[in-house]
């Protein structure tokens, strides 16, 4: 049996305020292709297939399209779970008549006991919830954490699992030993608590989401698909795609699928001067990709942006890079505490920035200077 498992569209995400829907339109129909070539039984989506609770309408054209060209046209059943991200409610809108299409899409807790038979397998699919969520279900004051949680339910489960059979996990959650990026940090919705990878044993298979590296976990049997998309600059250097699996109750296998990015990411460190040279451009997409950039040689000049916009016109961040024996300055016990707190900072932006505050800065910072000294003596 043979399976696609995906996870965390985010589809509606935007990078720095730039929407990135023609990027997921683009990464997410290459799936789609892939899909269709490699004859697959069904495909897993793991959560998270907004980014927000109240998608844009664009945002929802576009999964709306996929998933009926996934499902309805091409006629490959799909077991998809609510992550934190999504809307429930939204989500679950048109589920009597999802599973009439195999279209399994669980967003409540509660329907993660009924296991999905298909073919040689069954499938539970357990919606990312809250701790508070199993201790309504059980009537369990002790629930108070991810981790136990997650456990009890799973407990659950296992009273009825049939081991002849190819048992198969769907969830959203950070089973311990995962690997954050910035982007899960940027749009982490409440605190995810690691959930201990053990919990998991008795599954053949366990299809994470809310991870966006693949490689976050080091199991044969527990993996994250990661995103498909690189959704931060941290993540610029990580292989996005897909997991495909082949699986019987006997053997596993498994295989990354690297999916083609319409604009990748780079993290340029360099000199202000030299980016601007034809030997330097070529070596990206200079006009297409997204810039952070860490320059140093910005001493004295005065809004580098416009200019380094018209080279590298997706430029999102920009960081001096300041010379390195400022940035490794020790300062001295004793001299800290005979300056003032206003000096302190002129000092800090000094080192850091290699420029002198503007009078607009200073006099700023005089004002909250003062109004904080008032506060501490009221």
């Amino acid at each position: 049996m043979k399976f696609i498992h995906t996870a965390d569209w985010h589809i509606g995400r935007k990078l720095q305020g730039v929407d990135l829907l023609l990027d997921q339109q683009f990464v997410l129909e290459n799936l789609i292709a892939d899909i269709k070539k490699d004859n697959i039984d069904f495909i897993i989506i793991a959560g998270d297939l907004y980014d927000r609770s109240v998608p844009s309408k664009e945002a929802t054209i576009l999964l709306q399209e996929l998933l009926v060209e996934l499902n309805i046209e091409n006629k490959i059943p799909i077991f998809a779970i609510s992550g934190n991200h999504d809307s429930r409610e939204r989500l679950a809108v048109g589920e009597a008549w999802f599973s009439k299409h195999d279209f399994y899409l669980h967003t409540e807790l509660k329907q993660a006991f009924n296991k999905i038979e298909y073919k040689d397998a069954d499938i539970y699919l357990l919606p990312y919830f809250e701790p508070y969520e199993a201790r309504a279900y059980f009537d369990d004051d002790s629930l108070t954490t991810h981790n136990s949680a997650t456990k009890r339910v799973i407990d659950e489960i296992y009273k009825n699992i049939d081991e002849t059979r190819i048992n198969i996990l769907v969830a959203h959650t950070f089973v311990a030993g995962g690997l954050e990026t910035d982007s899960e940090r940027e749009i982490s919705v409440g605190t995810v608590e690691n959930v201990a990878v053990e919990i998991f044993e008795k599954f053949d298979y366990v299809a994470l989401g809310h991870l966006h590296n693949p490689n976050a976990l080091n199991n044969e049997k527990i993996k994250y698909s990661g995103s498909p998309l690189v959704y931060s600059f941290s993540e610029a250097k990580n292989t996005k795609g897909y997991r495909l699996v082949d699986i019987s109750k006997d053997n596993l296998n498994e295989e990354f699928i690297e999916l083609k990015q319409k604009r990748k990411m780079h993290n340029v460190v360099a000199d202000y001067s030299e980016i601007f040279s034809k030997e330097f451009q070529e070596k990206f997409n200079y006009k297409e990709d997204f810039f952070s950039m860490e320059l140093s040689g910005l001493e004295g000049v005065t809004d580098p942006m416009p200019r380094i916009k018209e080279y590298y016109p997706n430029t999102l961040l920009l960081k001096s890079k300041t010379k390195k024996e400022n940035s490794e300055k020790n300062y001295d016990k004793k001299e800290i505490l005979t300056k003032s707190p206003l000096e302190l900072i002129e000092g800090f932006y000094r080192d850091e920035i290699g420029e002198e505050l503007s009078k607009k800065q200073r006099d700023t910072l005089v004002s909250i200077v003062k109004e904080v000294e008032a506060d501490e003596t009221n």
